[in-house]
């Protein structure tokens, strides 16, 4: 079973589907976006998100990834993901991408918020984020969402990334 579907006061989190690549490729396919390793082509966005689906799919109950679609217009502004994570392995990460054009409106908080109760109905006791010391706006979101910055640096993607972190209340 897929990440479930959330709404909030602006937009509804709906599971990714085979047929997302249009979608995928406005925030994947971005380098502004996506700096360390965009999709160069809507091809390889198709084959991107294919094995990601794939992926999603061999996930535990109730982890994935999902589309954050505005609710006045249906437009995707971006995604949010609740995933098993590399760093503490065996941990749930969470995370966010906001096509270039949405930037700023508070998408990524609004539509990763609802996956902190939706992780602590898993059973879960912490959920984390990795992100890189120069990406201050996901920072921000990270504090906005109650996470603090604990540990070392971690490697991902061949880049030095912050662990933050938050415990079940």
């Amino acid at each position: 079973m897929p990440l479930p579907r959330f709404s909030t006061p602006r937009l509804a989190v709906v599971p990714f589907a085979p047929g997302d690549v249009d979608a995928y490729h406005d925030v994947w396919g971005d380098p502004e976006v996506i700096w360390w390793g965009h999709s160069m082509s809507r091809a390889a966005s198709a084959v991107a998100l294919a094995a990601l689906v794939a992926r999603i799919d061999a996930m535990p109950t109730g982890l994935g990834w999902g589309w954050l679609v505005a609710r006045d217009t249906g437009e995707s502004v971006g995604d949010v993901v609740l995933q098993p994570a590399p760093d503490p392995p065996g941990g749930i990460e969470v995370g966010w991408h906001l096509a270039r054009r949405h930037w700023g409106h508070g998408y990524a908080t609004e539509g990763a918020e609802p996956l902190f109760p939706h992780a602590w109905s898993l059973g879960l006791e912490e959920v984390v984020a990795t992100i890189t010391p120069v990406n201050t706006p996901s920072i921000r979101v990270a504090e906005r969402l109650g996470m603090a910055r604990r540990g070392p640096t971690v490697p991902r993607s061949g880049l030095a990334h912050g662990v933050w972190a938050v415990k079940r209340p």
